[in-house]
């Protein structure tokens, strides 16, 4: 009697699942042919290129409706002549993103909290005096890297066009050794607004 019950039981739950599936909205329909299709994702940094201080691509892989991984790079085309007493170069930012509130989306958009690995050159200019009265323009170059946090808000439209607006900060780790006329600071940022395609 145990096991008619028990066998009554298993094939309820299943017709049940069955049932749900099949009653999918549109909606959802959408969600998941969507999901199951477009997991790249490829952006630019818009307002660092328009400002004309790098060039900032960046790619993510999907991993689910509420998660991706990927890496912002970061090339500097500024052409600093002592502006700056700090100013980077090139970075490589390797991130894992977890999105919240997603549940009507098509996923991986929407609010996301990520945690990041940075690593980066900068430039320290400086003058030395000379012998006679005379000085000397110095660069020199420093490599650090940073762990951090971030925060953001991603829309992906139905296409795949997608915004994302995203800020961050981290830890310097202390790898460079401090340029000559200051000391580095200990924290380094991130932020960016990037318009893109997931596809």
């Amino acid at each position: 009697m145990k096991k008619i019950l028990l066998s009554l039981v298993v094939v309820l739950i299943s017709a049940t699942a069955l049932a749900q599936d099949d009653n999918l909205t549109d909606s959802q329909e959408r969600l998941n042919e969507f999901n199951a299709v477009k997991k790249h994702e490829v952006s630019l940094d818009v307002v660092a290129a328009i400002a004309g201080l790098g060039i900032n691509p960046r790619y993510e892989y999907v991993l689910g409706r509420y998660s991706g991984v990927g890496v912002d790079l970061n090339i500097g085309i500024l052409d600093n002549d002592d502006q700056f007493d700090y100013y980077e170069k090139f970075s490589i930012t390797p991130y894992y993103r977890q999105y919240f509130f997603s549940k009507e989306d098509y996923g991986a958009k929407g609010f996301y909290g990520e945690g990041f690995v940075k690593v980066f050159s900068f430039e320290d200019s400086y003058y030395v005096g000379g012998m006679f009265g005379n000085e000397n323009y110095n660069t020199e170059s420093y490599t650090e890297a940073a762990i951090g946090v971030g925060i953001g808000w991603k829309w992906v439209s139905d296409s795949g066009f997608l915004i994302d607006l995203g800020v961050g900060v981290g830890r310097n780790l202390g790898i460079a050794s401090d340029p000559q006329d200051y000391e580095l600071p200990a924290v380094t940022g991130r932020a960016g607004v990037n318009f893109g395609w997931r596809f």
